[in-house]
C-alpha cells in the first residue's frame, strides 16, 4: 500500500492533529468564482500511509447520486476504500443547464466543444484544488497523503472527464481507468502527450457512447461527437508509448452466461522505462452501464467482473511498475 501513495514522500507528514471520522464527510473549496461542493470517504481503518481515488460521477449524475442505492457498480468504491484502505474524494460537477455548482443534474467540461451551459468552467484546476485541499487537510495528522500520485475514475462524462485530467495534469494522476467512454472529436483540448498508466473499458453495444464513434446519445438528439473506442484506445497507446507488438489479450472468465456478454482485455505493456501501460478491455454485448457482478442494472449490463475491482487491480499493478 506504501508504493500506491508513491513512496516519493511528497505529500502530508504525520503529526498530532485530529484526522476526519470514518465514513462520509461533504464540504465546498472556492475555485475560479463558484463554491465547489465535494464529498470525501473515510476508511474504516486508514494506513499511515493513504492513497487517493479520485471518483467522476456521469453527466446528469452527482457525487450523491453515483452511491446511491439503485446507482450501479459506483458503490463498490466505498467498499473498496475500507478493505484496502484508500481515500476517496468525489467532486461534483455543475449543472449542465444553468452552471450551478449544487445540484444532481451536474456535468464535467470534458472537451466537448459547446456542450456546457458554462463552457468556461474549469473542472481540471477544481479537482487539482481538491488534492490540494485534501494535503492540507491531512497535514500534521496521523495519516499521509500523496497527491502527487492520484488514482482517477469516471464512467462515461465522468471518464471523458478522466481522460482530460490525465492529460493536463499526467503528473497528478499516476493511473486512470475510464468506463463507457471515448475521446471526443473535435476536442478543444491537445492530445494526451505524457505517459500516465490507462485501463479503459467500453461496451460494443452501448447506445449513448458509440463503440465506433459518431454521435453520442442520437436518440436523445445528440452530446457531441465521439472518435471510437480503439481509436481511444491507439491514441492512449501512443501518448504512453506502448508496445503494441507485445500486445496479450485474455478472455476474462464469463460466470454469467445469461448476460449475453463476455470480456475480452487486451493489454499493450509499455516500450521503454519512460512509458506506460495501456490495458483495454472490450466488453462484447455490453451497454452505457459499468460491469458489476454485485449492482446489477436494467439493460446490457456484464456481470463477469466486478468493474471498480477491475480498475483497482489495474491501479495496484500500475505503480508497481
Amino acid at each position: 500500500m506504501v508504493c500506491l501513495v508513491g513512496c516519493s514522500g511528497s505529500g502530508s507528514h504525520p503529526g498530532s492533529a485530529k484526522a476526519p471520522a470514518p465514513g462520509w464527510h461533504e464540504a465546498t473549496l472556492q475555485h475560479n468564482g463558484l463554491d465547489r461542493q465535494f464529498r470525501f470517504y473515510m476508511p474504516e481503518e486508514p494506513p499511515a500511509a493513504l492513497p487517493i481515488v479520485v471518483v467522476l460521477h456521469g453527466g446528469t449524475q452527482s457525487m450523491n447520486a453515483i452511491f446511491s442505492s439503485g446507482a450501479g457498480g459506483t458503490q463498490e468504491w466505498r467498499q473498496i476504500a475500507d478493505d484496502e484502505g484508500a481515500l476517496l474524494l468525489v467532486p461534483n460537477g455543475t449543472n449542465l443547464d444553468t452552471g450551478a455548482p449544487s445540484g444532481d443534474k451536474q456535468g464535467w467540461n470534458d472537451c466537448r466543444p459547446e456542450e456546457r451551459a458554462r463552457p468556461d468552467v474549469d473542472d481540471v484546476g477544481f479537482i487539482v484544488a481538491l488534492l490540494d485541499w485534501a494535503a492540507d487537510r491531512f497535514a500534521d495528522t496521523a495519516v499521509t497523503l500523496n497527491t502527487e500520485q492520484t488514482l482517477a475514475t469516471g464512467a462515461s462524462n465522468g471518464g471523458m472527464m478522466t481522460y482530460r485530467l490525465a492529460t493536463e495534469r499526467p503528473r497528478r494522476v499516476a493511473a486512470a481507468a475510464a468506463f463507457i467512454a471515448n475521446r471526443p472529436t473535435p476536442s478543444e483540448c491537445p492530445d494526451a502527450s505524457a505517459p500516465v498508466p490507462m485501463l479503459i473499458v467500453n461496451g460494443t453495444d452501448d447506445p449513448l457512447m458509440p463503440y465506433d464513434g459518431g454521435v453520442i446519445a442520437p436518440s436523445l438528439g445528440g452530446f457531441g461527437t465521439v472518435a471510437s473506442a480503439e481509436a481511444t484506445r491507439d491514441d492512449w497507446g501512443e501518448a504512453n508509448q506502448a508496445d503494441t507488438t507485445r500486445r496479450r489479450e485474455e478472455q476474462l472468465p464469463d460466470r454469467d452466461p445469461n448476460d449475453g456478454s463476455v470480456v475480452v482485455c487486451e493489454t499493450d505493456p509499455p516500450a521503454g522505462r519512460s512509458g506506460a501501460e495501456v490495458r483495454f478491455c472490450r466488453v462484447n454485448g455490453g451497454g452505457h452501464i459499468m460491469p458489476s457482478i454485485k449492482y446489477r442494472l436494467q439493460g446490457r449490463q456484464n456481470h463477469d467482473v466486478e468493474g471498480a475491482r477491475l480498475a483497482w487491480s489495474f491501479f495496484e499493478r500500475a505503480v508497481e511498475q
